[in-house]
């Protein structure tokens, strides 16, 4: 019965596709959301096998952010046993598999993808949002090389000067501070991270390699990472002030975002909701909603199917200008890319170092 009864749920609004991976919190899937006939990716995540509180924590944070470098929250169903989180779908490739083709890229390639990775970080840490998991394959890219920081599993909410203790990440990205088991700042391993994304881009190498937490540590903290003679002087200082062993001299977001080698930076701009809610309320109406439900909903933040159509048609009209939408049938069979960011779990990349 409880089976019978999750899937009516789910069915009632939306229609799976196809899986697009399992991940180390939970399954990801494509699904069509039916009275938008719009691509959704969903998000399973099994409540014996999560903590409560950790996925209400990525939820909340979720529900936050509004960003078009960030991949966009749309809704959550709460079943008995599951959460089934439903976000936007990026149809291309994550940021690991664009350099498997390539190998690596030169500056003014690497530029206009790291500078929305830093646009997407700035946000998070204007908000004192840590997302402790920067690495290249939570950094999607779609075929117009626009790019989206997804993956917020490990994200946390901080207070004013709060360390954290919690061990977590993927090996080949950790801070040190993290690998020697110390209380860290959560922004500071962000950076950290940055860094090796960086390295990796005009390399195709990571600056270090180990298969273990102690190794890493004691690599990281006495050698010197390969430099590059083709680097540009510009390029080689950020790289090293993110690669900074202290966290004292390592550079912060918003040092960062001034440096002249990421080009202009275009300011985020919250979406202006009030201008578009005529269209939105009247594109609902013509669909079968009544306008006591839609504003009910909104009012009351009510996590329901009117608040899922108004989110996803809201996101369809911000982004109507910048992209447009694929011509695939979303309820009919359609080829789906099978290297779908989400697709491929970590080779190189585990988030399960052994200590020793």
């Amino acid at each position: 019965m409880a089976s019978a009864w999750k899937e009516h749920i789910l069915d009632k609004d939306f229609k799976i596709l196809t899986p697009l991976g399992v991940g180390s919190f939970g399954d990801m899937k494509l699904a069509c959301h039916i009275p938008t006939k719009t691509h959704v990716a969903v998000k399973i995540l099994s409540k014996k096998s999560n903590a409560l509180d950790e996925i209400d924590s990525e939820v909340k944070i979720l529900q936050t952010l509004e960003h078009s470098n960030i991949i966009q929250f749309f809704h959550v169903i709460e079943t008995e046993s599951k959460t089934y989180i439903i976000m936007e779908y990026v149809a291309g490739k994550d940021l690991r598999m664009f350099l498997r083709e390539v190998r690596c890229l030169k500056e003014q390639e690497a530029r206009p993808i790291f500078q929305q990775v830093v646009l997407a970080v700035h946000f998070l840490h204007q908000r004192l949002i840590a997302h402790r998991d920067i690495k290249l394959k939570n950094i999607l890219i779609d075929r117009d090389g626009n790019v989206k920081l997804c993956d917020f599993s490990l994200a946390i909410q901080l207070a004013e000067g709060q360390k954290l203790e919690e061990l977590c990440g993927s090996l080949l990205y950790m801070a040190p501070e993290i690998l020697a088991r110390k209380p860290y700042d959560g922004l500071a391993v962000d950076m950290w991270s940055l860094g090796v994304v960086l390295y990796v881009m005009v390399t195709g190498k990571f600056p270090y390699e180990e298969v273990t937490l102690d190794g890493m540590h004691r690599l990281i903290t006495n050698t010197k990472y390969p430099i590059s003679y083709h680097w540009s002087i510009p390029c080689h200082i950020i790289i090293a002030q993110l690669l900074m062993v202290p966290t004292k001299g390592r550079i912060t977001i918003c040092e960062l975002v001034k440096r002249p080698w990421l080009g202009p930076i275009k300011q985020h701009t919250a979406p202006t909701t009030k201008e578009i809610l005529p269209r939105l309320v009247e594109t609902m109406c013509t669909m079968g909603y009544n306008l006591e439900e839609i504003f009910s909903s909104l009012r009351y933040r009510e996590p329901n199917e009117v608040t899922a159509t108004f989110n996803i048609l809201k996101h369809k009209l911000m982004c109507e200008n910048s992209f447009q939408e694929t011509e695939h049938p979303c309820l009919k069979d359609s080829h789906i890319d099978a290297h779908h960011p989400f697709l491929i779990e970590e080779e190189s990349e585990g988030t399960s170092p052994s200590n020793n």
